[in-house]
């Protein structure tokens, strides 16, 4: 206790991990592995996390391959797609109670493990969320169901074509989220596969990221300071692509990232450091209120720690700053050396859109064949996201169609 309310993050591992290793039953150290792996994620050490999380549902009965690959969390998915393809509040109510404690117990660890392999191990995901709907089904629905439905539709979004599914199901699961007791902490868990994902892709993005400040309230409320944190940071990068003044976001920006470094949230602390860095670009205003690293710095940090998500979201915002910068020759060669992984983002549409204005224009100017390719292609992708949201997409589909002809 002395060392959380001195911010000593070590001497706090060191102390938990004794009173794992002294406990009189497994069940008593279920309280201390949990905080565990809340203190290694908050501390960029999603690996060790993502360990500490997975060895204990093995305790708890519940396994996974070392290894997943693209086939295996399609053929996963499958299955999810017919036993949720006509689901519906009404049926999901007549599902009993769990009262299963060590049911209970490994949906809570399967719940914190999607939250951390969505910033690392992306391919994980899908698998949980899966295991989160079968446990539900079997045994009988709790609070966690809530994350299992809200996050099984978030991984139909970023691994198959079943966009709409994915949203229906996120929505299905939204609905379970205001009548329950937990609803603050629901909220705020869930702000990034629901209001940030599924609902900023299908529903107009305005009022998806306007929805981020009550979520950080409702963190605050539960006393979940990471959920808060993600919350600030969804505010900041989604006000970021909405074409939110500048000024006024630099100043979002600098708060985000005092208050991550004050609550020692790390992995949002350099999230927002790289987020920051785009919206310092193009305002052309820097700061000496906050650090902000480059992104050679940022690149190593997600490097070492096996940050997925920050290399992504680096290489994004270089792209971004490049591409409002009109150097197109340098977004390609950005796209090259970063291939899609297979896995949707909403940003990897913006990324889309990018690619195909700067390689149509770059077409333009060289005459190549496979740069006007590129484009076209680049063009069929935004027509099928114009089909699933106009309001979001119709723009931009009809910009490349512009610069095509």
């Amino acid at each position: 206790s002395i060392s959380c309310f001195n911010g000593e993050t070590d001497d706090m591992a060191s102390c938990l991990r004794e009173v794992i290793a002294n406990v009189r039953s497994f069940e008593d150290s279920l309280t201390s592995s949990s905080l565990l792996a809340k203190l290694l994620a908050a501390s960029h050490k999603y690996p060790e996390a993502i360990k500490n999380c997975l060895s204990i549902l093995s305790a708890l009965g519940e396994e996974f391959p070392e290894e997943i690959s693209l086939p295996f969390v399609l053929s996963e998915l499958s299955v999810i797609q017919t036993t949720l393809a006509n689901i519906s509040v009404n049926q999901v109510k007549l599902l009993p109670e769990m009262t299963d404690k060590s049911k209970l117990n490994a949906m809570k660890f399967l719940s914190m493990l999607c939250s951390y392999s969505i910033q690392s191990k992306p391919m994980l995901v899908p698998i949980l969320s899966c295991r989160m709907v079968r446990l539900t089904i079997e045994k009988g629905f709790c609070d966690d169901s809530i994350v299992g439905l809200v996050t099984a539709g978030y991984s139909l979004f970023s691994f198959t074509d079943d966009i709409k599914l994915g949203y229906r199901i996120g929505k299905v699961g939204e609905s379970f989220i205001e009548e329950s007791r937990n609803r603050h902490a629901l909220r705020s868990r869930l702000c990034f596969e629901l209001d940030s994902t599924l609902k900023a892709v299908i529903e107009p993005m305005q009022p998806a990221v306007a929805q981020c400040p009550d979520r950080y309230d409702s963190a605050m409320l539960a006393g979940d300071v990471a959920s808060a944190m993600l919350s600030l940071l969804a505010h900041c990068i989604g006000s970021l692509h909405i074409g939110v003044d500048l000024v006024s976001l630099s100043k979002s920006f600098v708060g985000c990232i005092k208050q991550s470094t004050k609550f020692r949230q790390n992995f949002v602390q350099y999230l927002a450091m790289s987020a920051f860095g785009a919206c310092i670009f193009l305002s052309g205003r820097n700061t000496d209120e906050v650090e902000v690293k480059s992104y050679e710095e940022l690149n190593q940090i997600g490097e070492r720690g096996k940050h997925l998500n920050l290399l992504y979201q680096n290489f994004f915002n270089q792209m971004y700053c490049c591409f409002w910068a009109g150097e197109y020759a340098e977004v390609a060669e950005l796209s090259k050396r970063h291939k899609p992984t297979g896995q949707k983002r909403i940003l990897e549409v913006m990324r889309t859109f990018f690619e195909g204005v700067a390689a149509l224009t770059l077409a333009r100017h060289t005459g190549q064949a496979s740069l006007k390719k590129t484009g076209e292609g680049a063009l069929q992708k935004m027509l099928k996201w114009e089909n699933i949201s106009k309001w979001n997409f119709e723009n931009m589909a009809q910009l490349l169609q512009a610069e095509l002809h």
